[in-house]
């Protein structure tokens, strides 16, 4: 069968669930299910991979990575910066401020898109907007991020820029997920730090 078939009859299958088993009258989904299958597998709802290590590169403020796998997988290996939230855990009361936050994106990735298309489907059900997902996952963000090379001889401005990118993005992923979970935390409010004394000047 084919792979995006078997999602939207997984995400089908969760919505409907969700729609009448969700304890709290607020918590219900608001959207009909067979909407919501539709539009969590279609392409307005995937963020590139490419854009997602842009968006990390330059700190893009308001982006907010959340990973929805198991902690033992997140602990392992994650996205420099990103949050955990298991997908059982998702429609809890403790996450509504975070992901009902209207002036940022919220970003879901799984190592590759049924969980986190399954995060995004839980997610607009319960009326949270600018949610997204990463394309492809961390399958995705292997095959181009860690596993990008140049072949030939000539490299165009943009394919420059599309390497320097990605090869950046490797970089800062492998020196994040290097680090003891102590220091991981503070790595990005550091740089945040540094970044405001260069704009700001010296006083």
């Amino acid at each position: 069968m084919n792979p995006r078939i078997q999602i939207s009859a997984l995400l089908l299958a969760l919505s409907i669930f969700l729609l009448f088993f969700t304890g709290r009258e607020s918590d219900r989904f608001r959207v009909k299910p067979e909407a919501l299958s539709q539009w969590a597998t279609g392409d307005t709802s995937a963020i590139p991979v490419d854009e997602v290590a842009r968006f990390l590169i330059s700190e893009t403020p308001g982006i907010l990575l959340i990973d929805v796998r198991e902690e033992a997988a997140f602990r392992e290996m994650c996205l420099p910066g990103a949050i955990h939230i298991p997908l059982g855990k998702l429609s809890s009361q403790g996450y509504r401020e975070l992901l009902d936050d209207r002036n940022g994106r919220r970003i879901f990735y799984s190592n590759g898109d049924d969980l986190s298309t399954a995060a995004l489907t839980i997610a607009a059900g319960l009326g949270y907007r600018h949610c997204y997902r990463m394309e492809g996952g961390l399958n995705g963000w292997y095959e181009k991020i860690m596993n990008a090379t140049f072949s030939g001889e000539r490299l165009s401005a943009r394919e420059n820029a599309l390497l320097t990118t990605r090869f950046e993005a490797r970089r800062l992923f492998t020196h994040y997920n290097s680090l003891p979970d102590s220091l991981k935390a503070g790595i990005f409010a550091a740089r945040q730090l540094e970044r405001e004394k260069l704009d700001g000047g010296c006083e």
